[in-house]
């Protein structure tokens, strides 16, 4: 790439990585990699949030169906309200981690036209992300199992908590080293524990930077998402939920390509 000249100080500059879009096509600093998630945000955040509210209407939709269904399905009233409380109770935990893997995926979708500056619909990146859906699903919940099934298995051995605490930090160190697997997932189509091993692989040697860069990234979706009721209301507290889910998101995108770009130098979004 050629040099070029300034007259600032007189003299030639070192060339500079192209930058298509949301950021340069190099490895980047932490500052970097959350500027360019807000900058993701600011050009094609509505088209997030409404690919999101899609999936998750689709969602709602197929959860109502079955928690009805359920109920219909029992022969008393009594059986009734204890069939749909059974049911709606798990049937909405899964909601809730459809609603993040959905959000992981259509991030995942989003990378490659945000960091080469292309445009995109909430339609299009809906399609792009629902195939992926599954895997990244399965890649969370295995990251998630992973982090937390040790002090679980403790706690429902009947060990106290306090003897289950020195598991935290085993608990943080595996959940920093798979976050990138629920990406990976999205990004190169791998499934859940192929994207686990990339994860690991990625992170390794980096584990410091990722938590740097993932905890502010997830400090600023709660204050968000604690901010927008306030501000809009009822329609705020309906859209918290979405602001919490897609926030992080993109920062964990962009550190994702940090990492590929590190420790692959020859692999280009394009």
């Amino acid at each position: 790439m050629a040099q070029h000249w300034t007259h600032r100080g007189g003299g030639w500059l070192p060339p500079q990585s192209p930058r298509p879009g949301v950021i340069p096509l190099r490895p980047l600093g932490p500052g970097e990699i959350l500027g360019g998630a807000l900058t993701t945000l600011g050009r094609y955040g509505g088209r997030l949030f409404g690919a999101l509210l899609l999936g998750q209407l689709a969602g709602l939709l197929v959860l109502a169906a079955v928690a009805g269904a359920a109920t219909l399905a029992s022969l008393t009233r009594t059986a009734g309200s204890r069939v749909f409380v059974y049911t709606l109770v798990p049937a909405t935990a899964l909601f809730l981690l459809f609603g993040w893997a959905l959000a992981t995926a259509l991030a995942a979708a989003l990378l490659r036209p945000a960091v080469l500056g292309r445009p995109v619909t909430s339609l299009g990146l809906l399609r792009a992300a629902a195939p992926r859906v599954p895997a990244v699903f399965g890649a969370r919940l295995l990251a998630l199992l992973a982090a937390t099934g040790p002090a679980a298995a403790a706690l429902a051995a009947g060990l106290p908590p306090l003897a289950v605490l020195p598991l935290a930090p085993v608990a943080l160190w595996l959940g920093v080293l798979f976050a990138l697997a629920p990406t990976a997932a999205g990004y190169e189509a791998l499934g859940p524990v192929a994207a686990l091993r990339r994860s690991a692989r990625l992170v390794r040697g980096a584990w410091w930077r990722t938590l740097g860069i993932t905890v502010p990234a997830g400090a600023l979706a709660l204050g968000a998402a604690y901010a927008v009721p306030l501000g809009f209301g009822v329609l705020g507290a309906l859209l918290a939920p979405a602001v919490l889910l897609t926030l992080p998101q993109p920062a964990s995108g962009l550190l994702y390509m940090d990492r590929l770009l590190r420790r692959e130098p020859e692999v280009t979004p394009g």
